[in-house]
């Protein structure tokens, strides 16, 4: 019976498994090698961090593991967790391996769904990205583009305004915007295009021109675009793990989800910057830690 599985290998489960590691419980961190900012070079906002690759993030953050005899690591993918009596779990991976196991921290990320632009998979990452906090000063002050095909674009836009007057809006044909926001959009001298974008054009992952249905082409040296995240993992429902309307879980500061014994941190609670999925899974660590204790005092007394 292993304390804690750890099932995600971002800033999250990493954190979490250090710190329950820390804390004296056997951990096996399960990771499927899949992080979601392969494609990003330089990981920002990060203090003492900052501009890290994240390949080399994840390489320190492995070391810092494995400094610990408590704590193990296993690359492959969880295909199922069944509840078992006494609060217990019964994880099956991919690799053939059958864990059981007292908690489990959530910690996989989201998967992301680009939108429905050629090409754009080619600058993402490198001069397209969906996150202002991470990535306007880099692109600040230049001629940006915003592609955006859900509402959700006027909260990020309203943010990009901060890093640069020079903004476009398009919604890859998609009506988006009702008659008081488009309003709004002018008085704040930002262009709203609402035709399908044809394709985009640059080198080496660099930006340069969008060209629409019309025929229009627009030169811009980068942009930002608003992505789907999904969470995509059947055994959230199977347990009857509670989500959001987003569809994200539902964990509080200390990672609690509505299930004993599963905790839940990272992107898989909802959006967030690598720093604060690392605040988040250290303090579900720290949550595993308290309840053993509480639950190790309430035994005595009994």
């Amino acid at each position: 019976m292993i304390d804690v599985v750890v099932i995600g290998g971002g800033p999250a489960g990493m954190s979490a498994a250090l710190v329950a590691g820390r804390g004296k419980k056997q951990v096996i961190l399960i990771d499927e090698e899949k992080p979601r900012n392969a494609v990003t070079h330089e990981t920002h906002a990060f203090l003492t961090r900052d501009g890290t690759k994240p390949e080399v993030f994840r390489e320190k953050g492995r070391r810092d593991l494995l400094k610990y005899p408590t704590i193990s690591i296993k690359n492959s993918k969880v295909l199922s967790i069944e509840k078992k009596v006494e609060d217990t779990f019964e994880i099956t991976t991919e690799s053939g391996d059958i864990i059981n196991t007292k908690n489990i921290v959530l910690a996989t990320g989201v998967t992301e769904t680009l939108p429905n632009v050629k090409g754009i998979e080619n600058y993402y990452g490198s001069s397209i990205f969906s996150c202002p906090f991470c990535d306007g000063w880099e692109m600040k002050d230049r001629p940006l583009i915003l592609i955006a095909e859900s509402v959700q674009a006027l909260h990020v836009l309203k943010l990009l305004k901060n890093w640069t007057d020079d903004l476009i809006v398009t919604t890859n044909g998609n009506k988006i915007f009702d008659t008081d926001q488009k309003k709004m959009l002018e008085i704040n001298n930002i262009r709203l295009i609402e035709e399908r974008i044809i394709e985009l054009k640059g080198i080496d992952g660099e930006l340069q021109s969008i060209f629409f249905e019309s025929g229009e082409k627009i030169n811009r040296s980068g942009g930002f675009c608003t992505t789907v995240l999904d969470n995509r993992l059947p055994f959230i429902a199977q347990l009857g793990i509670e989500v959001n309307e987003a569809g994200f879980v539902i964990a509080d500061v200390m990672g609690h989800t509505n299930i004993k014994g599963i905790y839940a941190a990272g992107e898989i609670t909802g959006p967030s910057q690598l720093i604060v999925s690392a605040s988040q899974g250290h303090m579900a660590g720290a949550g595993i830690i308290a309840d053993s204790c509480e639950e190790a005092f309430q035994s005595i007394q009994k």
